[in-house]
């Protein structure tokens, strides 16, 4: 790995002043990163699934969630056709975006990229577990129900103009329309019901709040919350206390740890996989045949 650079798929969200100072920042790293420029949706995870059959070791994702994400797929495509024994390549998060919440769980300090820059390409690897959710990876997070419909009714157009306001705006006219019954089923428990079911593969959901006290990436477990028959607004109240404070036991939440599990739903439910719009119901949730290698 030392003879070729290291490769970084940066998104550069919008073409200002501010990106390209970034930009610039991204390419005076040392080692010098080879920089590798989205231009739009879903090209991210083309060039990583690119870069890993070329036989890249590692390719690094720079950026948000959304980056993160992308990349993660491309890599898991190539990794899955590999054979027992062969190597696998890893992935890298350099967080530039406005949240990326797997690089707090991995301990990365968000605030000095340098700093990073120098875990990331001193040449150690973490396992973790790694999931999917019908045909498609995830890492940290999904959640079905309130979450992703935020996520779905805040175009790109109305995030570009007003920024994390327009999450709280869409969140504001989702709270307003009656949830799904979702219907949680396992081979190991009794069916759960609940109008809205979180999903952590670590402690961190959202920023920097542990919401899932009991989570651990390397545990074979996925922790789940299951909120149970509440409207809009309750729910709302209770998230917020959730992402301010950490879980808390209720009499409306389930908290269950699972291996494997599907979910089902009175009617269309959107899902949102470590912070992106990915399907809807019915979905499965289940353990990758491999796991994850994350420089860190």
């Amino acid at each position: 790995m030392a003879d070729r650079p290291i490769p970084i798929i940066l998104n550069p969200a919008a073409r200002s002043t501010q990106a390209a100072k970034r930009e610039e920042m991204i390419r005076s790293l040392s080692p010098i990163p080879e920089v590798h420029m989205t231009t739009g949706p879903g090209e991210a995870t083309a060039m990583a699934e690119k870069l890993a059959r070329d036989g890249h070791e590692l390719v690094v994702a720079g950026g948000g969630d959304g980056t993160m994400n992308e990349v993660l797929q491309g890599i898991c495509r190539v990794n899955t056709q590999r054979k027992a024994g062969d190597m696998h390549t890893a992935i890298g998060v350099l967080p530039l975006g406005t949240m990326n919440v797997f690089s707090l769980e991995l301990g990365m300090p968000g605030h000095d990229i340098a700093k990073c820059w120098g875990m990331i390409s001193s040449g150690r690897r973490q396992e973790v577990d790694l999931w999917k959710a019908g045909d498609a990876y995830f890492v940290q997070l999904a959640g079905i129900g309130f979450d992703a419909q935020v996520i779905q009714e805040t175009p790109w157009e109305m995030k570009k103009r007003y920024g994390p306001l327009s999450y709280v705006m869409s969140a504001v006219q989702v709270l307003q329309k009656e949830p799904p019954v979702l219907t949680l089923s396992t081979e190991e428990k009794p069916d759960s019901h609940g109008s809205v079911i979180l999903v952590g593969n670590g402690k961190h959901y959202g920023g920097p709040v542990q919401v899932f006290n009991r989570a651990s990436n390397t545990d074979g477990l996925l922790d789940v919350l299951i909120f149970r028959g509440l409207g809009g607004w309750e729910f709302a109240q209770l998230l917020r206390a959730i992402l301010v404070d950490g879980y808390a036991p209720s009499n409306d939440i389930d908290y269950l740890q699972l291996r494997e599990f599907t979910v089902t739903s009175d009617r269309d439910a959107p899902m949102e996989l470590d912070g992106e719009l990915c399907g809807s119901t019915p979905v499965t949730f289940h353990a990758a045949p491999f796991r994850l290698s994350v420089a860190v």
